[in-house]
């Protein structure tokens, strides 16, 4: 009876994973009945799940709950581990989900989930993490959780897409969606870095509450404290590295930097030609409360640099603005 129950409990949990077909082949089993079967709401939380429409036999997918597989091993290319209390899907040829990590020195979950969607998919759990998710959905996808991280999100969506939590992080999610690209909260706590379209890249930390975005593949990393950078367009640049300084970038082949306490630097490039914009600089925090701003192409706005509350702003095609080496330099071109 245990083993008639068990299969039933299977076909019920293909049908809701969309690969009822595969086992509908089989000969007719008793099902659980749900009044006296403990489990009977695992029917309820597979039953939203789909995978690719292509799923057939040759399609390998494994299910680990609490840390009991629920199809077999034996030539599964697809795998998924997890522990008491956690759960793992893997759907796809050579697939892979962990959430067996648990509690240092013990099995025990830790209500932790790996989904993992797609060929060679990768979704990990690092040991000693709690309350996190991993989602990786596309071909080569990867989501990444380090150690001892605590209610953490981690979600790839695109082939050859990547999003990772370093270790011991709190509440840090990071997200990438598109072709290529990657997303990383580092190392501390309260950090998001989003990436959105093929090729982006975010990277928020090391430091606590970061926050760094790109979109349309430009390039955004937010290191510090109470830092903001963000890129968008193909070759673009976004970083900060102090406290509470901000660095902003739209349109195409521009690269803003903000590093010391709340520096800010922006560039809206209006053209093709290259654009840069540095606030701060010089030895750590000793540039600080600098404003360098560009509207237009082929220009470059420098403040700070050993000064501080200094304003270089540009407003206009190929021309620079410097005020740098002293307090309160102010520099905006064309001179007004």
């Amino acid at each position: 009876m245990r083993h008639r129950t068990r299969v039933g409990r299977l076909r019920t949990l293909a049908g809701g994973l969309g690969i009822g077909a595969t086992l509908a082949a089989a000969p007719a089993i008793a099902s659980a009945d749900s009044s006296t079967d403990p489990v009977s709401w695992l029917d309820e939380l597979m039953s939203g799940l789909s995978i690719p429409a292509q799923a057939t036999a040759s399609l390998d997918y494994q299910v680990s709950i609490f840390g009991i597989d629920l199809f077999p091993t034996a030539g599964n290319t697809a795998t998924a581990t997890s522990g008491i209390g956690s759960i793992a899907i893997a759907i796809g040829n050579g697939a892979d989900a962990n959430a067996s990590g648990g509690t240092f020195g013990s099995e025990l979950g830790t209500l932790d989930l790996a989904f993992a969607n797609g060929t060679n998919s990768l979704a990990n759990i690092g040991l000693g993490a709690s309350l996190d998710t991993a989602f990786a959905d596309g071909i080569g996808s990867q989501a990444n959780i380090g150690l001892g991280a605590s209610l953490d999100n981690a979600t790839a969506i695109g082939n050859g897409s990547a999003a990772q939590v370093a270790i011991g992080a709190n509440l840090d999610t990071a997200y990438a969606n598109g072709a290529g690209s990657f997303a990383d909260a580092g190392v501390g706590n309260y950090d998001l870095a989003t990436a959105l379209g093929d090729g982006s890249r975010a990277i928020a930390g090391v430091g606590n509450s970061d926050f760094a975005a790109a979109l349309g593949g430009g390039n955004a990393t937010a290191g510090g404290f109470m830092t903001s950078a963000f890129a968008t367009g193909a070759n673009t640049d976004a970083v900060t590295g102090g406290f509470s300084d901000s660095a902003a970038v739209f349109g195409t082949n521009a690269e803003a930097q903000a590093s010391g306490i709340a520096d800010f630097a922006s560039i809206i490039n209006t053209g093709s030609a290259f654009d840069e914009a540095i606030a701060g600089g010089g030895s750590p925090l000793s540039s600080n409360f600098d404003i360098a701003d560009i509207l237009g192409t082929g220009s470059t706005a420098l403040a700070g640099d050993g000064g501080n509350y200094d304003l270089a702003a540009v407003f206009g095609d190929m021309l620079n603005a410097l005020a740098t080496g002293g307090n309160w330099m102010i520099d905006i071109l064309p001179s007004l």
